[in-house]
């Protein structure tokens, strides 16, 4: 769904002429959409997941799933494939209310995109799962230490990194919406409090970094930036992570930002903002589509597609086309079609061609450009 918004011009100059690449047709994006769930859905194994293999298998089955029941085009749930990855999505709740496989943890992860894809299903005739327990799960993941420079912030869960970060933070803010939490949950505002301090920029951020760039870009987690900054584990006490913030630049970055953007949008804040407009004009400042814009050398096509993805759902959401001299739709339009590998089998996929993040595994990149198509649909009409 998307929401209008009045931007101030003279701040993010986004009524710029439109990009020399064509605005592509609903057709033309309907048919590589068509051509991605079709191969998605030829994936599906005998146990129901859409993947291979045993690593990201559950993750990566319900990251699809989620981009499958999304619109426009929705993958109705009746179909039978879907039936079947939603029983075994569902099958893996645990005692304590996550959607997760021990053995492969992402607690976080795919507790949220569990809860995202049954918001999906609604009173749809389909494997259930316990909502309210799984959103338990969520709310029993975040940092409620007000003492702690993470506070509001939620982390994986307890398989991998246990500090908190935007990236999981964001997840877990929209699954707990969708499903029904109210913005002004106490959880919810303290998950604000993280998310501002992940931001660059020192009138909403208490910690003496944000004032080295104040660029209105964002970071990974408050002590540490995937685009470089960070300190190490023993310092994150408040005191020392505080000393070390302030002898230490965290460079903004490009699927950071526009995660930034996607939190405030989800917590409500007016579109006016200051915050956000911050971030926005880090964004127009910064508009690309060849590299995740400020990664460092030899660093820059990690997170790429998820940069995608997380762009398409910032200018869907707030109602915008024209970005400096291009239109977003048409530029990111041409670069998924022209990474699109088409399958022996039929349909087409994507990937990245590094590893981090797991955007070299198809379902899993395939996934954002799935979503992304849908956002430029979306945003079409």
């Amino acid at each position: 769904m998307r929401t209008s918004l009045f931007l101030p011009l003279m701040i993010l100059a986004l009524a710029a002429p439109v990009s020399a690449a064509d605005l592509p047709s609903h057709e033309q994006v309907r048919a590589l959409i068509t051509d991605s769930q079709e191969w998605f859905l030829a994936q599906q194994q005998d146990d129901g997941s859409l993947m291979a293999g045993d690593q990201f298998k559950l993750g990566a089955t319900a990251l699809a799933l989620e981009a499958l029941l999304s619109g426009p085009q929705a993958v109705p749930v009746a179909d039978p494939r879907i039936q079947k990855a939603l029983a075994y999505v569902a099958k893996h709740q645990q005692d304590d209310g996550g959607i997760y496989d021990p053995n492969e943890g992402l607690e976080n992860y795919i507790t949220s995109l569990s809860l995202m894809i049954w918001s999906s299903v609604g009173d749809a005739d389909a494997p259930t799962i316990d909502i309210e327990k799984a959103q338990n799960k969520l709310l029993g993941l975040q940092n409620v230490d007000e003492k702690d420079i993470n506070f509001g912030g939620i982390g994986y869960g307890s398989k991998g990194p246990t500090h908190e970060d935007l990236n999981n933070t964001t997840y877990a803010v929209e699954a707990l919406r969708r499903s029904g939490i109210p913005s002004d949950h106490p959880a919810m505002q303290r998950a604000l409090k993280f998310v501002q301090r992940c931001q660059n920029r020192s009138e909403s951020n208490d910690l003496p970094w944000a004032g080295n760039s104040n660029d209105g870009g964002a970071v990974y987690a408050p002590h540490e930036s995937k685009a470089g900054g960070s300190w190490t584990d023993e310092e994150q006490q408040k005191a020392a992570a505080e000393k070390a913030a302030a002898e230490n630049k965290l460079g903004s970055y490009g699927s950071m930002t526009y995660n930034l953007i996607s939190t405030f949008i989800i917590l409500d804040l007016p579109k006016d903002d200051p915050r956000l407009l911050a971030a926005l004009n880090w964004a127009k400042k910064n508009y690309q589509f060849e590299v995740n814009p400020g990664m460092p050398e030899g660093q820059e096509m990690e997170g790429l597609l998820y940069y995608y993805q997380m762009m398409a759902t910032t200018f869907d959401e707030l109602d915008i086309s024209a970005v400096n001299q291009g239109d977003w739709r048409a530029d990111l339009f041409a670069q998924i079609d022209q990474r699109k590998i088409p399958a022996e089998s039929g349909g087409v996929f994507w990937s990245n061609s590094v590893k981090r993040w797991a955007e070299a595994v198809p379902q899993i990149a395939s996934a954002y450009m799935l979503k992304s198509l849908k956002r430029i649909d979306a945003s079409l009409e």
